[in-house]
């Protein structure tokens, strides 16, 4: 007899504990994954259907790269959600991305698409912008330098200093000599 620290709790059992203690649980569990070829083929057989030895072939098949990219390390197995089918071995990026636009092929081209056109059309932005200004430095005849806030054609709206007081200047404006 052992104390019930020594056992898993269980839902499926009346009294709420495994029917095997932790340490013959564990040992029960090693030595099923052992029969059915190591814990990397437990893994692939029991989500994927798949062996091993059967992996290891098509990661030869893909001389080790990622179906899709071909130049990332293929890693994860891919298959279809559907129907559960193997499809090939895939890069974690590639895997993910196929993921998140939830294997649809309608969205991917949707996608693919969207990137093509905006990349288009930033070169296409690119090629007009250094065609359509100026070199750094030149600017046309008769415009102010760059940075100026001068406008051409307008005076000034600011009086030149001349060591006189404002009254003073404001009667020189005004035609009245100083007397």
């Amino acid at each position: 007899m052992k104390p019930e620290a020594e056992f898993a709790r269980s839902r499926a059992s009346a009294s709420g504990l495994a029917s095997y203690c932790l340490p013959c649980h564990n040992a029960r569990g090693k030595r099923s994954i052992e029969k059915r070829g190591g814990s990397r083929t437990y893994h692939l057989t029991r989500r994927y259907g798949i062996s091993g030895e059967e992996a290891d072939a098509m990661l030869d098949a893909q001389a080790g790269f990622c179906a899709i990219c071909k130049t990332a390390p293929a890693v994860h197995v891919d298959h279809d959600h559907a129907t559960g089918a193997v499809r090939a071995l895939l890069c974690f990026n590639c895997n993910g991305g196929l993921g998140q636009f939830r294997d649809d092929p309608q969205l991917l081209h949707a996608a693919a698409y969207y990137v093509q056109f905006h990349t288009i059309r930033q070169q296409m932005q690119a090629e007009l912008d250094a065609t359509a200004s100026p070199p750094d430095g030149a600017s046309r005849p008769g415009e102010p330098p760059v940075g100026s806030q001068r406008r051409p054609g307008t005076r000034s709206t600011t009086t030149r200093s001349t060591g006189r007081n404002s009254g003073s200047r404001r009667r020189t404006q005004a035609g009245e000599a100083d007397g």
